[in-house]
């Protein structure tokens, strides 16, 4: 083979990998950049989660605040219509009325579901039929 015929093949293999090269450095390039904007995009939304996160914790705390300072004002009016009815209140038996009252769970208006059963109300169920005659033996289908 001629030495013209080596360079010649040497110079298309360099031309033919050059353009390969190329072309797989655009195609990277073009993928490196979507990971990029796809990157940009997830940590977006990470600050966007972690900011909402934040409101969450301080609606939460301000809430329990607000419920906290609610049940002070409940149990500072509650005083003060305990105390006011004890200075106020000259006869006995309506005095104590307003006591039992004001101090009393009961005097809360209450739905069914918060009704207490006493175990006394409570029977069990039955499960056979009761004798007509207490002495029978056996229980019978009359």
């Amino acid at each position: 083979m001629e030495p013209n015929l080596f360079w010649m093949i040497g110079g298309l293999a360099f031309f033919t990998g050059l353009v390969t090269g190329i072309i797989v450095n655009h195609l990277m390039s073009g993928s490196h950049a979507r990971n990029n904007r796809i990157q940009k995009q997830l940590n977006t939304a990470k600050t966007e989660l972690n900011d909402y996160r934040e409101k969450v914790a301080d609606h939460f705390s301000t809430t329990a605040h607000l419920v906290n300072r609610m049940t002070k004002s409940y149990r500072d009016v509650h005083e003060h219509m305990a105390t006011s009815a004890n200075e106020l209140c000259t006869d006995e038996l309506t005095c104590q009325h307003l006591n039992d009252a004001l101090l009393s769970i009961n005097s809360l208006p209450s739905d069914s579901s918060n009704k207490k059963v006493s175990q006394t109300d409570v029977e069990p169920p039955k499960d056979y039929a009761p004798k007509r005659d207490p002495e029978e033996n056996e229980y019978t289908d009359k």
